[in-house]
């Protein structure tokens, strides 16, 4: 036991005072984008307002292609497609953040910045005709690959979210009015 005594103490030296060197803004969870200060160019073309469709991508691996058009969502279980609708207020609140939001590159941090290597996953995949980009992804704490600029980025992540906290809520029952 005593030949094992100095190995314990060291790593415990080493993992209480190991610490991660990174800057943390202060309000980092406080409904602010920290990503929305760094250094960005915005991308003009593709326009998110020619999207056709939006995959919501979740941490479980799972995708719901979106129409944006139609509203109509469509959910891969198992093998068995699922198949809901957004609300026209819903729909509305997506085209027009979409439509009023623009895609920026954000520019990598100089050598002189120190970053945690954090790994976030993308939230989302846009689709047009010929093209497609995911948005969020991030492979450092301070560097973001291509996502909406400023905090429309936040907006659209916590609307997606929103739409599938609400899954069960949305149907496709449309109601049929009669001309006559």
């Amino acid at each position: 036991m005593k030949k094992y005594l100095p190995v314990l103490v060291i790593s415990g030296v080493l993992l209480v005072t190991f610490q991660n060197c990174s800057r943390q803004s202060i309000n980092s969870g406080a409904g602010t984008d920290s990503s929305a200060s760094l250094p960005q160019s915005k991308i003009a073309d593709p326009t998110l307002a020619q999207a056709e469709s939006l995959d919501i991508l979740t941490q479980s691996d799972d995708v719901v292609n979106l129409n944006l058009t139609s509203g109509e969502m469509i959910q891969n279980v198992q093998g068995v497609l699922v198949k809901k609708c957004l609300s026209e207020d819903e729909l509305g609140k997506l085209q027009d953040l979409l439509s009023n939001s623009q895609l920026c590159q954000f520019d990598p941090p100089g050598p002189d910045v120190l970053c945690a290597q954090v790994y976030s996953s993308p939230y989302s995949e846009i689709h047009w005709t010929d093209k497609s980009v995911k948005v969020g992804e991030a492979y450092s704490s301070c560097q973001k690959n291509i996502d909406l600029c400023g905090n429309d980025g936040l907006l659209l992540r916590s609307l997606l979210k929103d739409i599938l906290t609400r899954w069960n809520e949305w149907s496709c029952d449309f109601k049929v009015v009669s001309s006559q």
